[in-house]
């Protein structure tokens, strides 16, 4: 008797862990969903300079500058600024194979960096329909504040978007995604911090592309937040 007692108590308690679990689920996606939302928005009042480093074999390579805002008809506008500055071309034969092999990898880092843009900012319509289809999962990196979710095939099958919040603020904290460019067997993970602006509009602060089979490393920042003119 002792023992199916013992058996039914743990039924009951794991039971009861995941009927919270499920619950910090349904409240993380429903606030994460709310974020992005509403910093989708408030930050179509700003304009800000969006800097692209792009290293291949721990070389910089090239960085590139780019004013970013929106349109009168909502539609981000980014313009290429004097910042940019591409990286120094060798002379003689090393130059014509550094510069040949730059062609050759040319192709693949655009790639890269757009496919980057296909994640950021997260969807909630996309977020909201892999929570339907029972795919999202928790984790708890520190218990009653910092939770994990996964959201797996969230642009295209075996890819993966993880997305860390603080729970008591109400925030995101970071996003992680595993995906592929062009072979789908050569993994590219990168990681995304979030940071605030002043009013409470959250945005991709600093994402750093890692594609160890191509050794290429691509970094992302957003900075010089201000108001745009007339808005």
């Amino acid at each position: 008797m002792k023992t199916v007692n013992f058996v039914l108590v743990l039924l009951l308690f794991f039971g009861m862990q995941n009927v919270i679990a499920q619950a910090d689920v349904k409240e993380n996606v429903a606030m994460i969903k709310k974020n992005l939302a509403d910093s989708k928005e408030k930050i179509k009042k700003y304009e800000w300079i969006e800097t692209t480093t792009v290293f291949y074999k721990g070389e910089q390579k090239s960085v590139i500058q780019k004013q970013c805002y929106y349109a009168v008809d909502g539609k981000l506008t980014k313009v290429e600024t004097g910042g940019s500055t591409p990286a120094e071309k060798k002379r003689g034969i090393k130059g014509k194979i550094a510069e040949n092999k730059k062609e050759e990898m040319s192709d693949y880092m655009k790639k890269a960096i757009e496919k980057i843009h296909t994640y950021l900012p997260p969807a909630p319509e996309k977020i909201q329909k892999i929570y339907n289809d029972g795919k999202t999962t928790i984790q708890i990196v520190e218990p009653n504040t910092k939770f994990k979710l996964s959201f797996p095939d969230y642009n295209e099958s075996s890819d993966m978007l993880s997305v860390t919040v603080n729970k008591p603020n109400q925030k995101i904290m970071s996003l992680e995604v595993s995906t592929s460019v062009d072979d789908p067997k050569e993994k590219v993970v990168f990681n995304v911090n979030y940071s605030d602006l002043p009013d409470g509009t959250q945005y991709a602060s600093k994402t750093i592309l890692d594609a160890q089979a191509k050794d290429v490393k691509i970094i992302i920042e957003n900075s010089g937040f201000k108001n745009a003119s007339g808005k």
